[in-house]
């Protein structure tokens, strides 16, 4: 009897959501943005546990309508984790006075520490401003470490597609 193949759990944050509903535009790199994040979902998602949670839920309603409803027409097809709880605003405050995460982004370092606290194991941005950023990607890191989670591999979609291999999708 073949064991079954564990999914990855990934945690979609809401910049995959606005990439991936995301309409025509001028602008090259948003457009190379959204055609990556469509290429993602129709070639990994379907392998993997998709997660969000009410911090994704609460950011997509904003912004045009017709967009707000299309992103939530698709996130509610995703599992959805349970972002509170003293674990979760624990983590999510040391991200912020640690400063691994500015203190301005605290929905930000509410992704990264419902994604580690939860165990999933891919935090899927394109927000490479305060998560996907290589430069306080280590910090980011050591801190949940310090804290006694494994921080999720960090990714945009463009990443997780050449990385694909490594876990082994």
């Amino acid at each position: 009897m073949e064991s079954a193949v564990k999914k990855l759990k990934v945690y979609c944050e809401t910049s995959f959501w606005s990439y991936l509903v995301g309409g025509p535009t001028s602008d090259e790199k948003v457009a190379r943005w959204q055609a990556l994040t469509r290429k993602w979902w129709e070639e990994i998602a379907p392998k993997c546990e998709i997660y969000v949670s009410q911090h994704v839920f609460r950011e997509s309603i904003k912004g045009n309508h017709d967009k707000a409803a299309q992103r939530l027409g698709l996130i509610a097809a995703a599992h959805e984790v349970d972002g509170s709880g003293d674990d979760i605003n624990r983590l999510s405050a040391l991200l912020t006075t640690s400063h691994a995460i500015p203190d301005t982004e605290s929905t930000d370092a509410e992704h990264i520490a419902t994604a580690s606290v939860r165990g999933l194991d891919v935090l899927l941005t394109w927000n490479c401003r305060h998560l996907a950023n290589p430069r306080t990607l280590p910090r980011t890191v050591s801190v949940v470490a310090r804290a006694g989670y494994e921080c999720p591999a960090i990714l945009t979609p463009e990443e997780f597609l050449n990385r694909r291999e490594e876990f082994g999708i």
